[in-house]
């Protein structure tokens, strides 16, 4: 079940964020490498407090999460206007993995987008080529790229119900 994540959700999503960043990392990629020098408690108590933040869990269990968030001063590097909701932070438990935990968290934040006729965007690194298949299959369309990031724009195609 997918819900909006409160104050008690912070250091389980801080758990999976370090998790995927010591993955990641382990696996020779730098991607999120910055989550393992920061307070990732604070940063996930950020994205509670300026946007929307949402879990996947089942029973007791948290697996997942997604942020969406307003423009962010990250976005601004990337993008040359403000406009929209920008998804950031989504991760899945390794435990978890395979069970279109990923696809629903996606889904959930396109409907609340398209229910709020916000334009939605996200970024990824340029060079990973499963993600940059992955958005794009969801109907995000490539926008370019900036400093070693690829963005995408959500192209509107209603979601899967």
């Amino acid at each position: 079940m997918i819900r909006s994540a409160t104050e008690s959700d912070v250091d389980r999503i801080a758990t999976l964020l370090r998790e995927k960043a010591e993955l990641f990392k382990n696996r020779g990629s730098r991607q999120w490498s910055a989550y393992l020098e920061t307070d990732i408690e604070t940063l996930v108590m950020r994205d509670l407090a300026a946007g929307r933040l949402f879990v996947y869990e089942q029973g007791p269990e948290v697996f997942g999460s997604i942020a969406l968030l307003p423009s962010l001063e990250w976005d601004q590097t990337l993008w040359s206007d403000n406009e929209g909701l920008y998804i950031h932070r989504i991760v899945v438990s390794e435990t978890a993995k395979g069970q279109g935990i990923g696809t629903r968290l996606l889904h959930h934040v396109i409907a609340v987008a398209q229910a709020e006729q916000e334009t939605l965007r996200l970024d990824c690194l340029a060079s990973n080529d499963f993600l940059n298949g992955y958005y794009a299959s969801f109907g995000f369309v490539s926008k370019g790229v900036r400093d070693g990031f690829s963005t995408y724009e959500y192209a509107g195609l209603p979601v899967p119900k």
